[in-house]
Order: structure tokens, then C-alpha cells, then sequence
């Protein structure tokens, strides 16, 4: 493990991330991309931390690397931040649930309480300011702001919309998907034998 991210020797080119996007996480990924020959970084994240998510998606998108958003169980996919991440890789496949919405402080105490107006705006205009930023540097394309913008509610991309928003596909090697899903396949499903162990 490096951080939020697992390797594995099955699949030596591939990162996986299935944990929830936290501080400290870029220093991690940053130590993976060194220490292994990583061309593929495998998402499905709630979302989490919106500065480090932005931060690896920089890395992503520097390093050259793919990014794959797999056909995941239990409506498992690449959600919120963990989207900025798909978006950095300059060749992308998303097959499984891809998902945006509203930046925001959902769920906490800073949410719930009432603050002043004016604070929240500057906090909210400096934060889409940047989500822009690097979405522009990643030449993602201007109608995603609209869905991404446009309410709290996530919006889950179509097949259709997936398709528009893949890049240079055909640069994939199919051996590799090939891998990463039997990968998948087996990781969980010996999760699920541990979880029925434990019962």
C-alpha cells in the first residue's frame, strides 16, 4: 500500500485507488510512480480531499499516465474529486460509473453551521476558480462544468457522454485491461470471503 493506493505484482503497471481521497495522498503516489513502472492509475473513489485530488490529477496528467475507471459492484465508481483524477490522464477509459458534482464541504460541521456570506463565496469562488483551472489544463471539455456546476446532486456521465469523453483509447493495451480486471475480480471477491469469514 502506498497511502490510499494499492500495488500489486499481478499487475505491475497499475495503481488502484479504492479508498477515499485524504491528505498525504499525493506524497503516496508520487512514491509509487518512483519506486514502480506505473502507466495506469485504476479509480473508483467516493471522492474526498478536493486539493489533493486536484494535486494527483496534476501528477497524473504530467507523468503521461492512463486513467481507468473499471465496471465496478454496488454502484461503485470514480466520484467527485476522484473525477479531477480521471480527467488528468491524457489517455482515459471510463467503463464503470463516472460521477461529478458541486465542490463542497457536504456533510460536516463547516456545512451545517451558518457562516458569513461573504466568506463562503470567497472559500467557494477560489475553490471552483482552481477545479477550472486544471480541468482547462487537462483540456477537458466546457459542457462537463455544466453538469459538474449545476447542482449538489451527483450527475452520472452516460455511455454516450463516457465515449465523448475518452481520449486516444486505442493506445490501451487490451492485455493490460484484460489484467486489471481479472485483478479486480479476484480482490474482491476475496473480500467478500474474508467478509463472510468474519461473520
Amino acid at each position: 500500500f502506498y497511502g490510499s493506493f494499492l500495488h500489486t505484482d499481478t499487475v505491475p503497471n497499475a495503481l488502484f485507488f479504492f479508498n477515499e481521497i485524504e491528505q498525504y495522498d499525493g506524497f503516496e503516489l508520487r512514491r509509487a510512480l518512483r519506486n514502480h513502472e506505473i502507466d495506469t492509475v485504476v479509480l473508483a473513489s467516493d471522492g474526498g480531499n478536493v486539493f489533493e485530488g486536484l494535486n494527483m490529477a496534476g501528477i497524473i496528467h504530467d507523468k503521461g499516465i492512463i486513467t481507468y475507471v473499471p465496471e465496478l459492484p454496488d454502484e461503485m465508481g470514480c466520484y467527485s474529486a476522484c473525477s479531477f483524477m480521471f480527467f488528468g490522464g491524457k489517455i482515459r477509459q471510463a467503463d464503470g460509473v463516472l460521477a461529478v458534482h458541486q465542490a463542497g464541504a457536504y456533510g460536516s460541521d463547516r456545512d451545517k453551521a451558518k457562516e458569513k456570506v461573504s466568506e463562503t463565496q470567497q472559500s467557494t469562488q477560489f475553490t471552483v476558480s482552481e477545479i477550472i483551472g486544471f480541468l482547462n489544463e487537462f483540456e477537458t471539455p466546457p459542457w462537463v462544468y455544466e453538469k459538474m456546476f449545476r447542482s449538489r446532486e451527483f450527475y452520472e456521465f452516460d455511455q454516450e457522454e463516457k465515449e465523448r469523453l475518452a481520449s486516444r483509447t486505442d493506445e490501451i493495451d487490451r492485455q493490460s485491461l484484460y489484467s486489471i480486471n481479472g485483478f479486480i475480480n479476484a480482490f474482491f471477491k476475496h473480500l467478500e470471503k474474508l467478509e463472510k469469514e468474519n461473520q
